[in-house]
């Protein structure tokens, strides 16, 4: 708890800040690898606020996350982010041995991100890497710690 109150607390602090750097590109789709391997989409909302959309596979299924996040200049560098945010997750999960739609549980809950990106000068790539918890909250009940990942992106201005 006391981690999510740190968490929100900087969200509500950058809200603050000066926006006179933001990230150079409107959306970014590309491929999430790591615990959890998937696709990611990313587009900024205003010039540090993005929505991001993850589908990753892991446990023997499929999750759905969705993430509001908000961006800040790292070192007073106009290519390189420290984000922070949070959403939920939708998972479908089979219990057992994989088997097709035999077993499955839905699993539901809540999500933090904090990770660091750069957007590289000369190539439409973004490259990005992040530490997202999350907590089950509907069906196995439980705390995930694990979700490391590095994130590729083709960037659309």
């Amino acid at each position: 708890m006391y981690k999510i109150l740190i968490l929100f607390s900087i969200i509500f602090l950058s809200a603050f800040t000066p926006t006179g750097l933001s990230q150079d590109y409107d959306t970014g789709i590309g491929a999430r690898g790591g615990v959890a391997w998937g696709l990611t989409v990313k587009h900024f909302i205003t010039t540090r606020d993005a929505g991001e959309l993850l589908l990753t596979v892991r446990h023997n299924g499929l999750n759905a996350t969705g993430l509001f996040e908000t961006h800040l200049p790292v070192f007073d560098t106009e290519d390189f982010y420290f984000f922070c945010g949070g959403g939920l997750h939708f998972g479908l999960w089979n219990t057992e041995e994989p088997k097709i739609l035999k077993d499955v549980k839905a699993n539901t809950g809540i999500d933090i991100i904090i990770g660091l990106e750069y957007d590289l000068e000369d190539l439409p790539l973004s490259i990005g890497m992040d530490w997202k918890p999350g907590l089950n909250i509907v069906s196995d009940f439980g705390l995930t710690i694990d979700e490391i990942a590095l994130s590729i992106r083709y960037v659309f201005d």
